[in-house]
């Protein structure tokens, strides 16, 4: 394809280890397979691999109940993450050696992707998962170089890997990145999508003018389908030697049309995402109109607010219960507003293909 650009959001190698002097060995031996069966081809292609560090990446635990295990420096992780061509052409923090945050610029489409890391914290778990965090190095090289230097007329796309804001995220990821969401918040202008990973399901939702996007994990646990439901329907379990052993996305940033595709490859199906919100007053109502075909079941979930209940199939797993107090929608698409706030209206086609739109009551 002509795609060059591949961004990778984190949690690569496995997380569990052979025990022992083996530990370090199992750790090389995931980022070898990272290294050659990913990168090394896409690079042969002709394209760049941009990746995220995430929570599991470079650390290992003996056992899923040892307290022992091998986890390598933050420098060594900016090394492998950056070797070969990786991070081609992008600018980073010259005065932090750690840094595996960084931007790179698109000056055809007017375009800048910046890399976030939300593990640059020290951690006290070092086995199995590192900390999350992010230093004050990073957000304020964040907040004053790689948003703060974004051309007139450009736009934004972030990626990292534990994601900032609720409904995407919980409420420790709330919790522990309240400085890095304000400093998205204050470029909300600039800022067309947030991507994230880390919860394994597909989930998304607009607040305060930027969508925040998780992408459904390319492994294979249960929650990757159970989570996602019930805007994406139609995950199916990973088979070996099919389609849907994996599952990505192809992104394309319609910046005249204020659109954002997502081009599913695996289970799953396809999404268009409005960037422009629908601006309504309480008491009135709009008819939404969708370029999907078929049948299409409407419905809407308030933009900042879902409860998250334990499933009861999976102990690791959770049930996303989304609420209607800002908007409600009628099976046809007539949506009315109840109350001040956010809301995203979806319409639902039944091959699981999508489109959202964003909504903001006042």
């Amino acid at each position: 394809t002509p795609l060059r650009r591949v961004l990778s959001g984190g949690d690569l190698p496995e997380a569990f280890g052979g025990g022992g002097e083996k530990d370090k060995a199992t750790v090389d031996r995931t980022i070898d397979v990272w290294r050659n069966v990913y990168v090394k081809p896409i690079e042969a292609a002709g394209g760049t691999v941009y990746a995220a560090k995430g929570n599991h990446d470079f650390t290992v635990r003996s056992s899923p109940k040892a307290q022992t295990g091998f986890t390598y420096s933050g420098l060594e992780a900016k090394r492998i993450l950056t070797e070969g061509n990786g991070r081609r052409g992008a600018v980073t923090n010259p005065d932090d050696p750690e840094a595996c945050y960084y931007y790179f610029d698109n000056p055809l489409a007017k375009l800048r992707y910046i890399v976030a890391d939300t593990t640059d914290s020290v951690s006290d778990r070092p086995y199995w998962a590192v900390a999350y965090g992010m230093h004050e190095k990073q957000l304020m090289w964040l907040d004053t170089q790689a948003f703060g230097t974004i051309p007139d007329g450009w736009s934004a796309v972030v990626m990292h890997h534990v994601p900032v804001t609720g409904v995407v995220g919980s409420d420790e990821d709330v919790k522990n990145f309240a400085a890095f969401r304000k400093v998205l918040n204050r470029y909300h202008d600039r800022v067309l999508l947030d991507l994230t990973g880390h919860h394994h399901c597909e989930m998304q939702t607009f607040q305060n003018g930027i969508w925040h996007v998780t992408n459904p994990c390319d492994a294979a646990y249960k929650d990757y389908i159970n989570r996602s439901k019930p805007w994406c329907p139609n995950l199916p379990k990973k088979e070996m030697g099919t389609i849907y052993e994996q599952t990505f996305d192809a992104v394309q940033i319609d910046t005249v049309r204020s659109l954002i595709h997502f081009t599913r490859v695996g289970g799953g199906g396809n999404r268009t995402l409005h960037c422009l919100s629908t601006e309504m007053a309480v008491g009135e109502c709009a008819k939404f109109a969708t370029t999907l075909a078929g049948r299409i079941t409407w419905g809407c979930y308030d933009a900042d607010r879902v409860d998250n209940k334990p499933d009861p199939t999976n102990k690791w797993g959770k049930l996303a219960i989304y609420h209607n107090d800002v908007a409600k929608v009628s099976s046809e698409g007539v949506l009315t507003a109840r109350k001040s706030g956010e809301s995203v209206v979806v319409a639902l086609a039944e091959n699981g293909d999508k489109e959202l739109f964003p909504v903001n009551v006042k």
